[in-house]
Protein backbone atom coordinates (compact mmCIF):
# COMPACT_ATOMS: atom_id res chain seq x y z
CA UNK A 1 0.00 0.00 0.00
CA UNK A 2 2.84 2.38 0.91
CA UNK A 3 4.60 1.52 -2.38
CA UNK A 4 1.52 2.45 -4.38
CA UNK A 5 1.22 5.80 -2.63
CA UNK A 6 4.89 6.55 -3.29
CA UNK A 7 4.48 5.66 -6.94
CA UNK A 8 1.47 7.96 -7.32
CA UNK A 9 3.32 10.84 -5.63
CA UNK A 10 6.34 10.32 -7.91
CA UNK A 11 4.20 10.15 -10.99
CA UNK A 12 2.34 13.34 -10.10
CA UNK A 13 5.61 15.19 -9.52
CA UNK A 14 6.93 14.01 -12.88
CA UNK A 15 3.76 15.30 -14.58
CA UNK A 16 4.14 18.69 -12.86
CA UNK A 17 7.78 18.93 -13.89
CA UNK A 18 6.91 18.02 -17.47
CA UNK A 19 4.13 20.62 -17.46
CA UNK A 20 6.58 23.29 -16.27
CA UNK A 21 9.05 22.25 -18.95
CA UNK A 22 6.32 22.45 -21.62
CA UNK A 23 5.24 25.88 -20.41
CA UNK A 24 8.87 27.04 -20.41
CA UNK A 25 9.44 26.00 -24.01
CA UNK A 26 6.10 27.49 -25.08
CA UNK A 27 7.02 30.84 -23.51
CA UNK A 28 10.49 30.62 -25.08
CA UNK A 29 8.98 29.95 -28.54
CA UNK A 30 6.56 32.88 -28.25
CA UNK A 31 9.39 35.15 -27.10
CA UNK A 32 11.59 34.18 -30.05
CA UNK A 33 8.86 34.39 -32.71
CA UNK A 34 7.41 37.72 -31.55
CA UNK A 35 9.47 40.77 -32.65
CA UNK A 36 10.93 42.85 -29.88
CA UNK A 37 10.09 46.51 -29.39
CA UNK A 38 13.43 47.35 -30.97
CA UNK A 39 12.65 45.19 -33.98
CA UNK A 40 9.18 46.70 -34.37
CA UNK A 41 10.66 50.19 -34.24
CA UNK A 42 13.29 49.19 -36.82
CA UNK A 43 10.58 47.87 -39.11
CA UNK A 44 8.59 51.08 -38.70
CA UNK A 45 11.68 53.16 -39.44
CA UNK A 46 12.35 51.20 -42.62
CA UNK A 47 8.81 51.90 -43.84
CA UNK A 48 9.19 55.53 -42.88
CA UNK A 49 12.50 55.79 -44.76
CA UNK A 50 10.94 54.34 -47.90
CA UNK A 51 8.06 56.80 -47.66
CA UNK A 52 10.35 59.73 -46.94
CA UNK A 53 12.64 58.79 -49.84
CA UNK A 54 9.66 58.87 -52.20
CA UNK A 55 8.32 62.01 -50.58
CA UNK A 56 11.66 63.78 -50.91
CA UNK A 57 12.39 62.61 -54.46
CA UNK A 58 14.24 65.28 -56.39
CA UNK A 59 11.90 67.59 -58.25
CA UNK A 60 13.07 68.13 -61.81
CA UNK A 61 12.71 71.25 -63.94
CA UNK A 62 13.28 71.11 -67.70
CA UNK A 63 13.83 74.53 -69.24
CA UNK A 64 12.55 74.73 -72.83
CA UNK A 65 14.87 77.18 -74.58
CA UNK A 66 12.97 76.89 -77.89
CA UNK A 67 9.45 76.32 -79.13
CA UNK A 68 8.12 73.15 -80.78
CA UNK A 69 7.44 74.17 -84.40
CA UNK A 70 6.64 77.61 -82.96
CA UNK A 71 4.26 76.08 -80.39
CA UNK A 72 4.69 76.08 -76.62
CA UNK A 73 6.44 73.17 -74.93
CA UNK A 74 4.36 72.59 -71.81
CA UNK A 75 4.06 70.14 -68.93
CA UNK A 76 0.41 69.53 -69.80
CA UNK A 77 1.16 68.52 -73.37
CA UNK A 78 4.32 66.46 -72.99
CA UNK A 79 4.24 65.08 -69.44
CA UNK A 80 0.55 64.19 -69.07
CA UNK A 81 1.27 60.47 -69.69
CA UNK A 82 4.23 60.36 -67.28
CA UNK A 83 2.54 58.61 -64.36
CA UNK A 84 5.81 57.46 -62.78
CA UNK A 85 7.16 61.01 -62.48
CA UNK A 86 3.90 62.87 -61.90
CA UNK A 87 4.39 65.72 -59.45
CA UNK A 88 8.19 65.49 -59.63
CA UNK A 89 8.92 66.87 -63.08
CA UNK A 90 7.79 69.94 -64.98
CA UNK A 91 8.66 71.88 -68.13
CA UNK A 92 9.09 75.63 -68.02
CA UNK A 93 9.51 78.26 -70.72
CA UNK A 94 9.99 81.01 -68.12
CA UNK A 95 13.58 82.40 -68.21
CA UNK A 96 13.32 82.88 -64.45
CA UNK A 97 13.50 79.09 -64.09
CA UNK A 98 16.82 78.87 -65.93
CA UNK A 99 18.78 79.10 -62.68
CA UNK A 100 16.95 76.13 -61.14
CA UNK A 101 16.61 74.03 -64.30
CA UNK A 102 18.08 70.53 -64.34
CA UNK A 103 18.34 70.46 -68.15
CA UNK A 104 18.13 72.86 -71.10
CA UNK A 105 15.94 71.54 -73.92
CA UNK A 106 16.14 72.54 -77.59
CA UNK A 107 13.81 71.42 -80.35
CA UNK A 108 16.04 71.08 -83.39
CA UNK A 109 13.71 72.65 -85.96
CA UNK A 110 13.43 75.77 -83.76
CA UNK A 111 17.09 75.90 -82.70
CA UNK A 112 19.38 78.89 -83.21
CA UNK A 113 22.71 79.68 -81.49
CA UNK A 114 21.05 82.64 -79.78
CA UNK A 115 18.84 80.21 -77.84
CA UNK A 116 21.83 78.74 -75.97
CA UNK A 117 22.06 80.38 -72.51
CA UNK A 118 25.22 82.38 -71.95
CA UNK A 119 27.41 81.80 -70.09
CA UNK A 120 27.11 78.11 -70.99
CA UNK A 121 25.61 76.12 -68.13
CA UNK A 122 28.06 73.23 -68.31
CA UNK A 123 26.83 71.49 -65.17
CA UNK A 124 23.42 70.83 -66.73
CA UNK A 125 22.80 68.67 -69.80
CA UNK A 126 21.82 70.45 -73.00
CA UNK A 127 19.31 68.18 -74.74
CA UNK A 128 18.46 68.24 -78.47
CA UNK A 129 15.03 66.86 -79.35
CA UNK A 130 13.92 65.87 -82.84
CA UNK A 131 11.50 63.43 -84.46
CA UNK A 132 12.45 64.32 -88.04
CA UNK A 133 14.53 62.14 -90.33
CA UNK A 134 17.90 63.51 -91.54
CA UNK A 135 16.48 63.50 -95.07
CA UNK A 136 14.31 66.48 -94.11
CA UNK A 137 16.01 68.16 -91.18
CA UNK A 138 19.73 68.20 -90.36
CA UNK A 139 20.90 68.88 -86.82
CA UNK A 140 21.77 72.53 -86.22
CA UNK A 141 23.77 72.84 -82.94
CA UNK A 142 27.51 73.38 -83.29
CA UNK A 143 30.40 71.50 -81.71
CA UNK A 144 30.07 70.45 -78.06
CA UNK A 145 26.84 72.34 -77.42
CA UNK A 146 24.69 69.24 -76.95
CA UNK A 147 25.17 66.62 -74.24
CA UNK A 148 22.15 64.39 -74.80
CA UNK A 149 20.08 63.45 -77.85
CA UNK A 150 16.35 62.71 -77.60
CA UNK A 151 15.16 61.12 -80.85
CA UNK A 152 13.56 58.01 -82.37
CA UNK A 153 17.01 56.44 -82.86
CA UNK A 154 17.69 53.36 -80.75
CA UNK A 155 21.15 54.73 -79.91
CA UNK A 156 19.85 58.12 -78.75
CA UNK A 157 20.59 59.07 -75.16
CA UNK A 158 16.84 59.38 -74.55
CA UNK A 159 14.73 57.13 -76.79
CA UNK A 160 11.68 58.97 -78.13
CA UNK A 161 9.98 56.67 -80.66
CA UNK A 162 6.67 57.21 -82.44
CA UNK A 163 5.55 53.96 -80.80
CA UNK A 164 7.05 50.65 -79.79
CA UNK A 165 6.32 46.98 -79.13
CA UNK A 166 6.34 45.28 -75.75
CA UNK A 167 6.00 41.55 -75.17
CA UNK A 168 3.03 40.59 -73.03
CA UNK A 169 3.71 38.77 -69.75
CA UNK A 170 1.13 36.15 -70.72
CA UNK A 171 -0.75 35.41 -73.95
CA UNK A 172 -3.77 37.61 -74.61
CA UNK A 173 -7.07 36.46 -76.06
CA UNK A 174 -7.83 38.19 -79.36
CA UNK A 175 -11.31 38.64 -80.80
CA UNK A 176 -10.48 37.67 -84.36
CA UNK A 177 -14.13 37.62 -85.38
CA UNK A 178 -14.49 41.27 -84.38
CA UNK A 179 -11.42 42.21 -86.43
CA UNK A 180 -12.78 40.46 -89.52
CA UNK A 181 -16.31 41.84 -88.99
CA UNK A 182 -14.96 45.41 -88.87
CA UNK A 183 -13.55 45.07 -92.40
CA UNK A 184 -15.53 46.12 -95.46
CA UNK A 185 -14.99 43.30 -97.93
CA UNK A 186 -14.93 45.81 -100.80
CA UNK A 187 -12.13 47.87 -99.23
CA UNK A 188 -8.70 46.30 -99.68
CA UNK A 189 -5.98 48.93 -99.21
CA UNK A 190 -5.68 52.65 -98.61
CA UNK A 191 -3.12 55.43 -98.20
CA UNK A 192 -3.34 58.83 -96.55
CA UNK A 193 -0.54 61.34 -97.16
CA UNK A 194 0.26 65.00 -97.65
CA UNK A 195 3.89 64.77 -98.80
CA UNK A 196 3.75 63.58 -102.42
CA UNK A 197 7.33 64.32 -103.52
CA UNK A 198 9.85 62.54 -101.34
CA UNK A 199 13.40 61.42 -102.08
CA UNK A 200 12.54 57.74 -101.71
CA UNK A 201 9.97 57.94 -104.56
CA UNK A 202 7.16 56.44 -102.51
CA UNK A 203 4.44 58.30 -104.48
CA UNK A 204 5.77 56.90 -107.75
CA UNK A 205 5.79 53.43 -106.23
CA UNK A 206 2.21 53.67 -105.00
CA UNK A 207 1.02 55.04 -108.36
CA UNK A 208 2.66 52.08 -110.09
CA UNK A 209 0.97 49.66 -107.70
CA UNK A 210 -2.40 51.21 -108.55
CA UNK A 211 -1.64 51.08 -112.27
CA UNK A 212 -0.78 47.39 -111.94
CA UNK A 213 -4.10 46.59 -110.31
CA UNK A 214 -3.78 47.01 -106.54
CA UNK A 215 -7.23 48.08 -105.25
CA UNK A 216 -6.13 51.14 -103.28
CA UNK A 217 -7.99 54.29 -102.23
CA UNK A 218 -5.62 57.25 -102.08
CA UNK A 219 -6.60 60.09 -99.70
CA UNK A 220 -5.11 63.49 -98.85
CA UNK A 221 -3.04 65.92 -100.89
CA UNK A 222 -1.66 62.99 -102.87
CA UNK A 223 -5.13 61.72 -103.75
CA UNK A 224 -8.79 62.42 -103.11
CA UNK A 225 -10.39 64.54 -100.39
CA UNK A 226 -11.26 62.22 -97.48
CA UNK A 227 -15.04 61.81 -97.14
CA UNK A 228 -15.16 62.11 -93.34
CA UNK A 229 -12.09 64.19 -92.46
CA UNK A 230 -11.55 67.90 -92.98
CA UNK A 231 -7.82 67.50 -92.48
CA UNK A 232 -5.39 64.61 -92.34
CA UNK A 233 -2.44 66.11 -90.49
CA UNK A 234 -3.16 64.21 -87.28
CA UNK A 235 -2.66 60.51 -87.99
CA UNK A 236 -4.05 59.58 -84.58
CA UNK A 237 -7.32 61.54 -84.78
CA UNK A 238 -10.60 59.59 -84.39
CA UNK A 239 -11.69 60.71 -87.85
CA UNK A 240 -8.62 59.14 -89.47
CA UNK A 241 -9.17 55.95 -87.47
CA UNK A 242 -12.76 55.77 -88.75
CA UNK A 243 -11.58 56.40 -92.31
CA UNK A 244 -8.96 53.64 -92.34
CA UNK A 245 -10.33 50.93 -90.04
CA UNK A 246 -12.71 49.37 -92.65
CA UNK A 247 -9.70 48.65 -94.91
CA UNK A 248 -7.66 45.48 -94.54
CA UNK A 249 -4.30 47.02 -95.48
CA UNK A 250 -2.67 50.41 -95.12
CA UNK A 251 0.29 51.64 -97.19
CA UNK A 252 2.64 52.58 -94.37
CA UNK A 253 5.54 53.79 -96.52
CA UNK A 254 7.60 56.52 -94.85
CA UNK A 255 8.73 59.67 -96.69
CA UNK A 256 12.37 58.62 -96.21
CA UNK A 257 14.22 55.37 -95.59
CA UNK A 258 16.42 56.13 -92.60
CA UNK A 259 17.78 54.25 -89.61
CA UNK A 260 14.99 53.57 -87.05
CA UNK A 261 12.71 56.15 -88.69
CA UNK A 262 9.28 54.55 -88.32
CA UNK A 263 6.45 56.97 -87.64
CA UNK A 264 3.03 56.80 -86.03
CA UNK A 265 1.38 55.80 -89.32
CA UNK A 266 2.83 52.30 -88.83
CA UNK A 267 2.10 52.00 -85.10
CA UNK A 268 -1.38 53.50 -85.30
CA UNK A 269 -2.29 51.20 -88.20
CA UNK A 270 -1.67 48.30 -85.84
CA UNK A 271 -2.85 49.83 -82.59
CA UNK A 272 -6.02 51.79 -83.34
CA UNK A 273 -6.91 51.05 -86.97
CA UNK A 274 -6.58 47.26 -86.61
CA UNK A 275 -5.22 46.94 -90.15
CA UNK A 276 -2.12 45.35 -91.66
CA UNK A 277 0.63 47.79 -92.72
CA UNK A 278 2.37 47.40 -96.07
CA UNK A 279 5.89 48.79 -95.67
CA UNK A 280 8.75 49.30 -98.08
CA UNK A 281 11.56 47.32 -96.44
CA UNK A 282 11.42 44.72 -93.68
CA UNK A 283 14.82 45.51 -92.14
CA UNK A 284 13.77 48.86 -90.66
CA UNK A 285 10.95 47.23 -88.69
CA UNK A 286 12.84 44.18 -87.53
CA UNK A 287 15.44 46.51 -86.01
CA UNK A 288 12.68 47.95 -83.82
CA UNK A 289 11.34 44.60 -82.64
CA UNK A 290 8.24 44.45 -84.82
CA UNK A 291 6.96 40.85 -85.17
CA UNK A 292 7.49 39.57 -88.71
CA UNK A 293 3.87 38.51 -89.06
CA UNK A 294 2.50 41.95 -88.17
CA UNK A 295 3.13 43.52 -91.60
CA UNK A 296 3.86 42.93 -95.27
CA UNK A 297 7.14 44.21 -96.74
CA UNK A 298 7.32 45.12 -100.42
CA UNK A 299 10.97 44.12 -100.71
CA UNK A 300 10.10 40.55 -99.70
CA UNK A 301 8.72 40.06 -103.22
CA UNK A 302 10.49 39.69 -106.53
CA UNK A 303 8.08 42.03 -108.31
CA UNK A 304 5.14 44.33 -107.68
CA UNK A 305 2.91 41.85 -109.51
CA UNK A 306 3.86 39.17 -107.01
CA UNK A 307 3.11 41.55 -104.12
CA UNK A 308 -0.30 42.50 -105.55
CA UNK A 309 -1.20 38.82 -106.06
CA UNK A 310 -0.32 38.10 -102.41
CA UNK A 311 -2.30 41.07 -101.03
CA UNK A 312 -5.40 40.10 -103.02
CA UNK A 313 -5.09 36.48 -101.95
CA UNK A 314 -4.79 37.37 -98.26
CA UNK A 315 -7.64 39.91 -98.47
CA UNK A 316 -9.99 37.25 -99.86
CA UNK A 317 -9.11 34.57 -97.30
CA UNK A 318 -10.27 35.14 -93.72
CA UNK A 319 -7.86 32.59 -92.24
CA UNK A 320 -4.84 33.99 -94.11
CA UNK A 321 -5.73 37.56 -93.21
CA UNK A 322 -6.18 36.89 -89.51
CA UNK A 323 -2.73 35.25 -89.37
CA UNK A 324 -1.38 38.81 -89.71
CA UNK A 325 -3.08 39.60 -86.41
CA UNK A 326 -1.73 36.61 -84.42
CA UNK A 327 1.06 38.78 -83.01
CA UNK A 328 -1.58 40.53 -80.87
CA UNK A 329 -1.62 37.49 -78.58
CA UNK A 330 2.01 37.97 -77.54
CA UNK A 331 2.78 41.65 -78.19
CA UNK A 332 1.29 45.05 -77.53
CA UNK A 333 1.84 48.35 -79.33
CA UNK A 334 2.54 51.35 -77.11
CA UNK A 335 1.78 54.86 -78.44
CA UNK A 336 4.24 57.72 -78.90
CA UNK A 337 3.56 59.40 -75.55
CA UNK A 338 4.32 56.55 -73.18
CA UNK A 339 5.50 56.45 -69.57
CA UNK A 340 8.66 54.50 -70.48
CA UNK A 341 10.12 56.72 -73.23
CA UNK A 342 10.61 60.31 -74.34
CA UNK A 343 9.99 63.07 -71.82
CA UNK A 344 9.08 60.55 -69.09
CA UNK A 345 12.47 58.88 -69.46
CA UNK A 346 14.19 62.28 -69.56
CA UNK A 347 12.58 63.13 -66.20
CA UNK A 348 13.84 59.89 -64.66
CA UNK A 349 17.36 60.37 -66.01
CA UNK A 350 17.52 63.87 -64.56
CA UNK A 351 16.72 62.55 -61.10
CA UNK A 352 20.02 60.70 -61.24
CA UNK A 353 22.79 62.87 -59.82
CA UNK A 354 25.44 61.21 -62.02
CA UNK A 355 24.63 62.96 -65.29
CA UNK A 356 27.98 62.56 -67.01
CA UNK A 357 29.86 65.16 -69.04
CA UNK A 358 29.82 63.87 -72.64
CA UNK A 359 29.08 66.15 -75.57
CA UNK A 360 28.67 65.79 -79.35
CA UNK A 361 31.49 67.23 -81.42
CA UNK A 362 29.64 66.66 -84.71
CA UNK A 363 25.95 66.22 -84.09
CA UNK A 364 24.97 66.53 -87.77
CA UNK A 365 27.32 63.65 -88.63
CA UNK A 366 25.82 61.45 -85.89
CA UNK A 367 22.32 62.18 -87.13
CA UNK A 368 22.79 61.99 -90.85
CA UNK A 369 25.96 60.30 -92.04
CA UNK A 370 25.22 57.03 -93.86
CA UNK A 371 21.91 56.54 -92.03
CA UNK A 372 19.53 56.69 -95.04
CA UNK A 373 19.01 54.66 -98.20
CA UNK A 374 16.59 56.34 -100.60
CA UNK A 375 17.19 53.88 -103.44
CA UNK A 376 15.12 50.90 -102.20
CA UNK A 377 12.16 51.63 -104.50
CA UNK A 378 14.48 51.85 -107.54
CA UNK A 379 14.47 48.06 -107.70
CA UNK A 380 10.77 48.19 -108.67
CA UNK A 381 10.74 51.53 -110.51
CA UNK A 382 14.05 51.54 -112.32
CA UNK A 383 16.65 54.31 -111.91
CA UNK A 384 15.27 57.83 -111.43
CA UNK A 385 15.28 60.12 -114.45
CA UNK A 386 15.91 63.84 -114.63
Amino acid sequence: MEVSKLSLRFASRVIVVLAYILIFFLVLYLWISTPSAKEIKHSFNETKIVKETWKNKKKVVIYAATKFFNMDITTERFLSKCHSTKGYCRISEDPKDLDVADAILFHNADFSPEKVPMPRLRNRPHVIWSLESPAHDSFRPLKDVINWTMTYRLDADIWYPYGHFVRRKSPQQVDYEAIWAAKDQTKIATWLASNCFSQNRRFDLIKKLIDKGLPLDNWGRCGKTPPICEGVSNQGSPCVVDLIRPYKFYMSVENSNCLNYVTEKFYETLRSRMAVPIVLSRKFYRQLGAPDDAFIAIDDFKSLDELIFHVKKVAADKELYLKYHKWRETHEVKPEHDDTTGFCELCRRLQNSDLGSKSYADLAWWHGYNTCDQSIADRFLGPPTG
